[in-house]
């Protein structure tokens, strides 16, 4: 009978005791913030959100097409994964540049298909020690958090061209001049590729002119 009486009287206290242990559950309480805790009943300012442009886990959000501004340019080219691409930069190099080494066959940097542009550029500085030039200067060029820029090959720069420039269906997004751009494919011991951007046509020149310059990168 003792025995009984002294676990009535301690069950109460117990329950009091267990209750008070709960208390509230401090937590982020936005449900768009990363670490929401639905569980939680009290917020303690604790919340943390994707910075613009990408999810929690660190992915773009952005919609990858043609014409979007995103991986520090312009998006001119999606490969066939729909994943990776080429961007331009935002803008031109200052000024204009020879694409350098008159009379001097590099070896390398002959590549004009897409994709080859990267190889041209570090062939052609590689090969050649006269600064600054186009790819010099591509190699240099730093924007939007990437120095991971390169002088597009022949392909690459008229796929700019009937995209993002004067042939693209938007018109001419990408804000390039009505002058003849460089590209990284070499033609001769003495000339090199470009594309001449008010009208697209390709052309061969002498690698001592001075064209205008735009960088790109891949993502």
């Amino acid at each position: 009978m003792k025995k009984l009486l002294s676990l009535l009287l301690i069950a109460p206290l117990f329950f009091i005791s267990s209750c008070e242990e709960e208390g509230p559950i401090h937590g982020c309480l936005d449900s768009q913030a990363c670490n929401y805790n639905p569980e939680a009943t009290l917020d303690n300012n604790s919340c943390e959100y994707a910075i613009e442009g990408f999810d929690c886990d660190g992915n773009s959000s952005q919609v990858l097409e043609i014409g979007a501004l995103m991986n520090g340019g312009i998006v001119f080219y999606i490969d066939e994964t729909g994943e990776h691409g080429l961007v331009a930069a935002i803008e031109d190099l200052e000024g204009t540049y020879e694409w350098g080494c008159y009379a001097s066959e590099l070896t390398g940097a002959d590549g004009t298909s897409i994709g080859t542009g990267y190889q041209n550029t570090l062939d052609i500085v590689a090969g050649c020690s006269e600064t600054p030039t186009a790819a010099s200067e591509a190699l240099a060029y730093e924007s939007e958090g990437y120095s991971d820029w390169y002088l597009p090959s022949k392909e690459e720069l008229v796929e700019m061209y009937n995209t993002i420039g004067n042939g693209g269906p938007q018109g001419n997004i990408g804000g390039f001049s009505s002058f003849w751009y460089w590209s990284s494919s070499e033609f001769s011991n003495s000339n090199a590729w470009g594309v001449n951007f008010p009208v697209g046509n390709t052309f061969n020149r002498n690698k001592s002119n001075t064209y205008r310059v735009r960088v790109i990168r891949a993502f």
